[in-house]
C-alpha cells in the first residue's frame, strides 16, 4: 500500500492511500476505542442477540457467513451506545470530508446507520457484488473500519482493481458503492475478524437549513 496522501484525522497529521477511487486511511480509529466495540460485540453475542447473514438480510450461508449487529437509524438516542458511537463518527467524518473533498463531490450525503460484523475462519462475504442496488438506491460511497484482525487472510478484494486490502485494527477504507467497484470478504485464514461497516448516502438538501 503506496501512503501517497497527507491529511488531518485522529487528532494529528497523517499519511493515507488513495488509488483508484479507493481510500484507505491507516489509524482512523485508535485501539481502545476499536478494542471497545470488539468487546461490545462480545457482550451482544454472550445474550444471543446477534444475527446469521441469512437473518439479517437473506442471504444463505453458502454466499455469506458471519454474524451481524445492526445499529439502524430511527431509534432514540438512549438505544446507542454513546460513548464509543460518537467518537467513531467523529473520526469517520474527519476521513470522509478528506475524501470528499479530494474527488469534489457535489452532493449532500450522510451515513444513517452502520453493522458490526464478526468473521470466523472460513467464513466471509465470499460472492462479488456491489453495495449500490435495487434495494439500496441511494448509496454513493461505502465504509469499513477494522476493529479486530485475523493473524492472517480476511483481506477485503476489489475485482476490477485487482487489489486486495489487509485488514488492520483502526484502519478505515471508503470507496464507491457502484459497480465499477465489486468486492468480496475474503475468510480469515487464522483468527477471527471483527469490522464495522455502513454508506455514505444521498441525502435531500433542505432549503433555509444547514
Amino acid at each position: 500500500m503506496n501512503l501517497n496522501n497527507k491529511g488531518t484525522y485522529n487528532e494529528e497529521e497523517r499519511q493515507f492511500s488513495l488509488n483508484k477511487f479507493i481510500a484507505i486511511f491507516p489509524n482512523a480509529v485508535n485501539q481502545d476505542l476499536c478494542s471497545a466495540f470488539v468487546d461490545y460485540f462480545n457482550a451482544i453475542s454472550e445474550q444471543g442477540l446477534t444475527m446469521s447473514s441469512m437473518q439479517e438480510s437473506g442471504v444463505p450461508e453458502s454466499t455469506r457467513k458471519d454474524k451481524v449487529i445492526r445499529v439502524p437509524a430511527g431509534l432514540p438516542m438512549r438505544c446507542f451506545p454513546i460513548g464509543i458511537c460518537q467518537p467513531l463518527w467523529k473520526n469517520i467524518s474527519e476521513c470522509f470530508n478528506i475524501y470528499y473533498d479530494e474527488y469534489n463531490i457535489d452532493q449532500n450525503l450522510t451515513s444513517y446507520s452502520f453493522k458490526i460484523h464478526r468473521v470466523l475462519p472460513k467464513g466471509g462475504y465470499h460472492t462479488w457484488h456491489q453495495e449500490h442496488n435495487f434495494d439500496d438506491p441511494y448509496r454513493v460511497l461505502a465504509w469499513h473500519l477494522t476493529v479486530e484482525s485475523p493473524k492472517s487472510g480476511g483481506e477485503t478484494e476489489f475485482l476490477f482493481q485487482s487489489m486486495r486490502v489487509e485488514p488492520k485494527v483502526g484502519q478505515l477504507s471508503i470507496w464507491p458503492a457502484t459497480f465499477t467497484h465489486k468486492h468480496r470478504g475474503n475468510p480469515p485464514l487464522e483468527g477471527q475478524k471483527t469490522y464495522i461497516t455502513g454508506w455514505f448516502e444521498a441525502a435531500p438538501i433542505i432549503k433555509g437549513k444547514t
